[in-house]
Formats: C-alpha cells, structure tokens, sequence
C-alpha cells in the first residue's frame, strides 16, 4: 500500500480549473495550494487577497511569498518569487517528494527541483476527483445548461422569424442576419445573465458547415439548416453549459429532414447507453450505428471525401465542468463511466451543399441510467 504523497497546485484559479476546483476561490495572480501528506495545507497568495481568502478556502494556514523568502531574498518578478517560496515552504516542512498534476507550470518545478525536492507525476490528480460531480456541481451545471437553453430558445427564433428577401437573404430589424451578428446577439443576451461567451458561439450553415466546428460566416438564408452552438460559462460558479440544436427558416428538403431524425435517433440512441460501468467507446458506437444504419458516412481525421455528402465526422461527446472538454471522451478509447459525470452527446451530420444538422444536451449519468439536464425542443421549426 503506498503512502500518501503531498500535492502542490500553481497557477491562475481563473484559468487552472484543477487549482479552483481544489480552493473555490478566483484570484487574479497566481497562486498555490500544498495538501500535505499529514492532511494540513498551505495557500500561498499575494499578500492584499490574504483576507479573502481566509474567508473561503479550506486550509490550515493562508500565507504570501514573504512568509517564505529564501536566504538570498525573494525576486522582483511576483510569479518568480511565488515559485521560490512554494519551494521553500515545502523545504521548511522537510518534504523529500512532491506531486503535481498535467497543468503544473514549469516555473514552479524550476525551483522545487533547485532545492532538491523531486517532482512526481500524478496522471489522475485532478482528472478523476473532477470527473463525479456532487450535488453543489450538479446544480451548478443544471443552472448552466437552463440559461444556454434560453439562449438558444432566443437564438433560434430569432432566426425563425427573420425576413427572407427575394434571394433568400434572412434579415432581422431591416438587417441583414448574418453568422457574425447572431452570435453577437447570443453573447449580449448571455452578459445580461452574468454568462461569459469568451470562446464565442457556432451559428453556421452552407457551406461552412461542412467544417464541423467552423463558427460561420456570412448571411444566414432561408431553408437551409443553421447549426446553433451555444457553450458559456456562468461567472458566478465558473460552470459551463453546452447545448447544440439546429434551426430551418422557412421548409427544409427531404434530405435535410432526413439528416435530422437520423441524429436526433442517434442522441436518443447515445443518451440510452449512456450509464455507470460501461465506456465512452460503447456509448459512441451505439450513437454511430444509427447514423450508419440510416445510410449516412463516418469520416475522421484528414481522411479525403467529398464534401457534399452528409457524413459524421467527431466523437459523440465529452465530458464537462469548469472546463468545456473534460475527461473522458464518448469516443474510440473512451474509458469506463463513473456515476454523477456529466456529458454531451452530440452526433451530427454536415455537408457542404445541404448544410449541417446536429442536436447536443448534457447528459447526468444516475445510478439506473441517465437525466437530461434541462431539456429542449429538437425540432427544426422554431416559430412557434
């Protein structure tokens, strides 16, 4: 049975979600948690947010760079001497070894190492204590995925009700409706809820579709299929939401009709095996045998095909929390599913000339199965 190691945590809480997700607590500079092996634990923090930070964090003591300042003095540079300190604080504890998770900042192993303290890998710190949600994450999500449904719900009948003009041109308030101001519009309606849109939305169609993860471009027109992607994260809890649906102006063709059951059969298809104890792999097959049993293509990588036929051409889906793409994939490879993770499931079909379709929930996966958190109409007619 092995011992248990001392682990250390650096960088921005803003930015690192492993070191928020261990102290719950935003700091604009960086900052370093130390669980010792003997269950106490040191926060290291610019000295003016010491007083915040005793309100919030779960730690034996709250400290700053001072506190630990080598013999020669701690350097100018704030990032530099916070890596020194780190280095002599765990010195000071007459720690021997160290570890540190997959988004450890060099800079901080610089000086650990110089004192001669080793550094081990952990390759599941921070991975797999995130990957079961409890019920403060659980909700903190739910409420995510409720207002990025609004915002959908916005966006698509935005579009649904636009004005077509003689060549098929969607205009809304006597403008033009393009990708670009529709997605402006998603990210003002989002602020106003305290959302961030940083990584922007998907609002695409022909031809740009035909790239699966292409953000759009240009006049949206009628009776082509829009994909509407929508992923922010709420400001207050630093969760995010994730929802995909797809939007028709005016009456779609056959085919596109066709594209549409086959993926909103296939999510059906994923969601059903989506459960504790089996793998991301078995859930992504189940998705794909619909979409091959309706006739469609499965295209991966850089793999040469044409364009214009409606193919599938990503995962089924991801895990998500205070990042949007977490561990594990609903993919080739995707390990063994862990009760209270949380995923999308997000088959879709694209073509060059169609366009694409694609409808994506956040999937809680139960003891007995699954729940979709805050569920939507899959429809393509939103004018209602």
């Amino acid at each position: 049975m092995s011992l248990k190691k001392t682990i250390v945590l650096a960088g921005l809480s803003s930015t690192n979600a492993t070191l928020f997700h261990r102290v719950r607590f935003l700091a604009p500079d960086a900052s370093v948690i130390i669980d010792f092996s003997d269950g106490t634990s040191t926060y290291l923090v610019r000295d003016i947010e010491m007083e915040r930070a005793r309100k919030s964090i779960r730690a034996s003591q709250i400290c700053c760079a001072a506190d630990f300042a080598p013999a020669t003095g701690l350097s100018g540079d704030r990032d530099t001497a916070l890596a020194q300190a780190t280095a002599q604080c765990l010195l000071q504890a007459g720690e021997k070894v160290v570890q540190v998770d997959r988004t450890f900042p060099f800079l901080y192993a610089h000086f650990i190492q110089e004192v001669g303290i080793q550094i081990e890998y952990a390759a599941d710190l921070g991975v797999l204590n995130r990957r079961s949600k409890d019920e403060e994450e659980i909700q903190n999500l739910r409420h995510a995925q409720k207002i990025t449904g609004e915002a959908m719900t916005f966006a698509c009948q935005t579009i649904a009700h636009a004005r077509a003009d003689r060549e098929g041109i969607l205009y809304h308030e006597d403008q033009i409706l393009t990708s670009q101001r529709m997605r402006s519009m998603i990210t003002a309606f989002l602020l106003e809820r305290n959302f961030s849109n940083a990584h922007d939305s998907i609002v695409v169609t022909a031809p740009h579709v035909a790239d699966c993860h292409h953000f759009g471009d240009g006049p949206l027109k009628t009776s082509l299929p829009v994909i509407v992607d929508i992923f922010p994260m709420d400001q207050r809890t630093r969760y995010n939401g994730d929802m995909t649906r797809t939007v028709v102006h005016g009456t779609p063709c056959d085919e596109v009709l066709k594209m549409h059951q086959a993926v909103c059969d296939a999510k059906a298809a994923g969601c059903q095996a989506l459960r504790s104890g089996t793998t991301g792999e078995e859930v992504h097959l189940a998705t794909t045998a619909i979409i091959e049993k309706n006739g469609f293509s499965l295209i991966r990588g850089d793999h040469q095909h044409d364009l214009s036929l409606p193919a599938m051409r990503h995962g089924t889906g991801h895990g998500i929390g205070l990042e949007i793409h977490e561990p594990i994939l609903l993919d080739h490879g995707g390990g063994i599913i862990l009760e209270n993770e949380i995923f999308t499931v997000e088959p879709g079909l694209y073509s060059s000339t169609l366009g694409g379709v694609r409808v994506e929930d956040m999937a809680l996966v139960t003891k007995d199965g699954h729940e979709i958190l805050s569920p939507l109409y899959e429809g393509l007619d939103w004018r209602d």
